[in-house]
């Protein structure tokens, strides 16, 4: 019965059909797979550490550490769109605080000239469905390939 999937296949995902694919991340066994510019992203429920279950997010069945490097060149061009953006401050605001009483704001200025930077990096996990499906209805063109929610309403 492979032509009732059309109704997902290559058109818009409906606000409904975003409902039934978050309740579907969100059960314990999950694996739903899209399709974006020619790649297959597959988000399953992996284990990152002792105790510490995530959604992990897969490009063509891989993830690589090697992608999180500037000067890597199999990079997939979509890597931004569907990881998680993660920061984080170089200073903790109270190791500021306790610089800026120290030294006086002008002066850890001198001292400190990254004091408020951010580091930036890219992560394949995010904690939550909520915030994976959060994300995932904001990339243009993103396709549902495969998932439970669609046998059941189609098969």
């Amino acid at each position: 019965m492979q032509p009732e999937f059309g109704v997902y296949m290559g058109s818009t995902i409906t606000k409904e059909q975003w409902k039934e694919i978050e309740k579907e991340i969100e059960g314990f066994f999950c694996n739903v797979a899209f399709s974006l510019d020619g790649y297959e992203v597959t988000v399953t429920r992996a284990r990152k550490a002792e105790g510490r279950v995530v959604l992990a997010v897969y490009i063509d069945d891989l993830i690589k550490g090697e992608w999180l490097l500037d000067d890597c060149q199999d990079k997939p061009s979509i890597l931004s769109k569907v990881w998680k953006s993660r920061s984080k401050s170089l200073y903790s605001p109270a190791k500021l605080k306790k610089l800026e009483r120290k030294f006086g704001k002008r002066r850890v200025k001198e001292i400190y000239p990254d004091a408020h930077e951010r580091l930036h990096w890219l992560e394949p996990y995010f904690p939550k469905a909520s915030v994976l499906c959060r994300q995932f209805k904001t990339i243009e063109g993103l396709v549902l390939v495969k998932a439970r929610c669609m046998e059941a309403n189609h098969g």
